[in-house]
């Protein structure tokens, strides 16, 4: 049922009275027109969260953090040497990173189409070659299904005494199954990075002439979840062993059964660390117990973290755990009020796009964590500081604790200790983001996938994810290190499992 409308006040009967009445509904006036510009942008406007900046450039900021080294004395020779047109030139800008990656090793087949002309009308002789014209043209050549038939012959003596021999069958990834290593992982892949329902691989698979059902892909992908199972264990206690975790959640829909009329909702976790793997795991609640299972084992330091009250709460219960807030949340409350209240609204995320620029400058010079945190507490410092003077400064004014920037200004002062923990250590990132970004393929997987079929189906989700998410932050190829996992991982024991995780894994040379 929709949200009944808020019911008109009595009028006033004195001049006070209706003071105070205008102001109550200028103040309802203005979250309305809010709330209409916010439906707005989120049905009609960018999705991207970038601002203007209202007096500075670019250009303008980077030099205030970083201003040019002055260029040292020259002298009489020198000068000499440099020409009058060079002088007053400035200097050249580096060369433009090409936007189109280079292309990889292609199968190249050359076609040579002789001219019907070959010898001279005038003079009647032959015409020699004196360049090529070379044009390009790509196409495309299916893809095919192989049948791979194994045959073994078996051996008995014909005396008939002894015992029929034969040679075992090599190991598969399923047991008994028919999927081998490659296929396996081009079913997964589609799946959970191609964002493809398993009815229309079945649907792909037809075209090329096998007859794959969808129950039989289930079955596969069923199959190669539970044997990568253990390898995600092995990279989660890992994580776990380390002083520094980033984790969130998003929601995706549940057919359960025990919920009738509608799909329930249950919530994909991730746990990570930057530069690291990246653990996703199902759990039907968003209670302090599920997150609680999510971080067992985690022996303490750093937890980063949205503003949500859970992670509090655990913090709150655990003295060796520091509380890691996120600036991107900040920023974006900031933005959020930007109409209404944009002098304030500006001011806040200028002093954020400051941060992010230094953040960007120790990212482009590849600086070591003590570097980055010896170049925060001069650069950074000073404007957090600054903001922090203005956020005790509106949290005493009059500003309305409802209206956008009263709801961000709250936030900021709720979330501003721990989110200048970033300052501590120069491992600490200054916002979520990347555990964000590692929630993104789940997030375009459930607008194609739409629901997981089964509560008790969520962890193989989640193992997939945790795999294919860790390849991409590491620069592999998911689909080679999958097929080489599902062909190396039945042979192996629990004692050979490190050289396969994605931190250590490297492509057998053929």
């Amino acid at each position: 049922m929709p949200a009944a409308a808020p019911s008109s006040p009595p009028l006033p009967e004195t001049l006070p009275a209706a003071h105070e009445l205008i102001k109550t509904l200028a103040g309802r006036l203005q979250q309305a027109d809010w709330q209409i510009a916010q439906l707005r942008r989120s049905l009609f406007g960018p999705t991207s969260e970038r601002v203007a900046q209202s007096e500075f450039s670019q250009e303008q900021v980077l030099l205030s953090l970083f201003p040019a080294p002055e260029p040292p004395p020259a002298t009489q020779d020198v000068l000499e040497a440099e020409s009058p047109q060079t002088q007053g030139t400035a200097p050249a800008r580096p060369a433009r990173t090409p936007r189109q990656p280079a292309l990889r090793a292609l199968e190249t087949v050359s076609q040579r189409i002789e001219p019907s002309e070959t010898t001279c009308p005038h003079c009647g002789q032959a015409k020699c070659e004196i360049g090529c014209e070379r044009t390009e043209r790509f196409e495309y050549v299916p893809a095919k299904i192989i049948r791979h038939q194994i045959e073994r012959p078996k051996l008995a003596c014909p005396c008939g005494q002894g015992t029929v021999t034969v040679a075992a069958l090599p190991p598969a990834p399923i047991d008994k199954g028919m999927p081998g290593p490659g296929l396996l992982a081009q079913v997964v892949l589609a799946k959970y990075d191609d964002h493809l329902p398993l009815y229309r691989q079945e649907q792909q698979f037809a075209r090329l002439g096998v007859s794959f059902s969808r129950q039989r892909l289930c079955d596969w992908v069923a199959g190669a979840a539970s044997l990568v199972q253990i390898v995600v264990a092995r990279m989660k206690e890992r994580l776990l062993a380390g002083d520094y975790l980033q984790v969130d959640e998003t929601p995706v829909k549940v057919l359960d059964p025990e919920v009738k009329g509608k799909c329930a909702t249950g919530y994909l976790w991730v746990l990570g660390r930057p530069g690291g793997d990246v653990i996703f795991e199902f759990h039907p609640g968003r209670s302090k117990a599920e997150a609680l299972k999510l971080l067992g084992g985690f022996r303490g330091g750093y937890l980063q973290r949205d503003g949500y009250g859970v992670y509090g709460s655990i913090v709150a219960g655990r003295p060796d755990l520091v509380p890691v807030g996120c600036g991107a949340h900040l920023r974006r409350k900031f933005v959020d009020a930007l109409a209404d209240d944009p002098q304030q609204s500006t001011w806040f995320v200028d002093g954020f796009r400051t941060l992010y620029f230094v953040e960007r400058h120790a990212r482009t010079e590849a600086l070591s964590p003590e570097q980055r945190h010896a170049l925060r507490q001069e650069k950074s410092r000073p404007v957090i500081d600054r903001m922090a003077e203005r956020l005790e400064t509106l949290a005493e004014s009059s500003l309305l604790p409802q209206s956008p920037l009263g709801k961000a200004v709250h936030y900021a002062r709720h979330e501003w200790s721990a989110w200048t923990n970033f300052l501590q250590d120069g491992r600490l990132e200054i916002d979520n983001n990347l555990t964000e970004n590692a929630l993104r393929p789940a997030c375009l997987g459930k607008k194609n996938w739409l629901f997981l079929g089964h509560p008790d189906a969520g962890w193989r989700s989640a193992a997939i994810y945790s795999l294919i998410v860790s390849c991409r932050r590491r620069g592999i190829d998911p689909w080679e290190y999958l097929r080489d996992l599902f062909t190396r991982l039945p042979t192996l024991t629990n004692q050979d499992l490190d050289p396969l995780l994605p931190a250590n894994w490297k492509p057998q040379s053929t």
